[in-house]
């Protein structure tokens, strides 16, 4: 599991680096807008702590997961918390929420279930206090919903999904072509119990997400994660229902895309005798 999850670190960079260049739709650059005009700040501390702040992240979560130690990831936080409280804007609460995201998975790693809990709700619970919510803040928070199942109750599940949907769905609705909330809304019909609906629509969500770009407008701010791990459900969807052949050409395409992807790669052992 360990390894698991430091790859999809790795595969964060990879993402970083692969913004494609197509048109957008005049909804999808008003959302991507709508985020610019709340959340760029321009001054030097800003930047400083902003920049590439996706891959710090993911660079805090690598050493941390390495080094069994979160505190990277607690100094990054720190930062974050400091930095809003002086200037009280969207994009730094988004990036907050996002390594308590990840500060959550290190936690579970390091099998403090009571942290991982803990430090997950204190990321949703600063993420759902912004208004107005971009695409992206809707994104994240289906994301990190989803996670949260992990600590509720059985008769909580149900519930939990619901959210899951409704924070993606109200994530398409401010930018239709956002990848990361087709990606949220795949995962979770992929991991729903098919006695409970699941299954039926992940595979569009993922066809969908891997289609899109990964920022409707390029801009270090911005987050980009999300196609490579779409494509990793959707092959893995495609050889649980045995369309081999299917599975066969999601992978070729996502290796041209993520040739370090560990998950990924993982799959190729599955495909060598169909």
């Amino acid at each position: 599991m360990k390894t698991n999850l430091i790859s999809l670190v790795i595969t964060l960079f990879v993402v970083s680096s692969c913004f494609a260049n197509t048109k957008n739709s005049n909804k999808a650059n008003l959302g991507a807008k709508q985020f610019k005009a709340t959340s760029l700040l321009g001054d030097q501390q800003t930047d400083t702590l902003l920049n590439r702040i996706e891959q710090k992240v993911a660079m805090a979560f690598a050493k941390g997961t390495i080094g069994k130690t979160d505190n990277d990831l607690v100094a990054l936080e720190e930062s974050l918390l400091a930095l809003n409280m002086k200037k009280g804007n969207s994009i730094i609460v988004y990036w907050y929420s996002y390594a308590c995201y990840y500060h959550s998975i290190l936690s579970m790693i390091n099998k403090d279930l009571k942290k991982s809990e803990n430090v997950l709700d204190e990321g949703l619970d600063m993420l759902d206090e912004v208004d107005p919510k971009t695409s992206e803040h809707y994104a994240l928070l289906a994301l990190m919903k989803s996670l949260s199942m992990r600590f509720a109750a059985g008769i909580r599940a149900p519930f939990i999904s619901a959210s899951v949907k409704s924070n993606a769905e109200k994530a398409l609705e401010l930018d239709s072509l956002n990848l990361r909330a087709y990606y949220v809304l795949g995962s979770n019909d992929f991991y729903t119990p098919e006695q409970y609906g699941g299954g039926k629509k992940a595979e569009g969500y993922f066809k969908k997400s891997i289609k899109m770009n990964n920022q409707s407008v390029k801009n270090q701010y911005l987050p980009s994660w999300g196609k490579n791990l779409a494509y990793e459900l959707l092959i893995r969807l495609y050889i649980k229902r045995e369309q081999f052949a299917d599975a066969k050409k999601c992978f070729q395409e996502a290796i041209a895309l993520y040739p370090n992807d560990y998950q990924i790669n993982q799959l190729a052992s599955k495909l060598v005798n169909h």
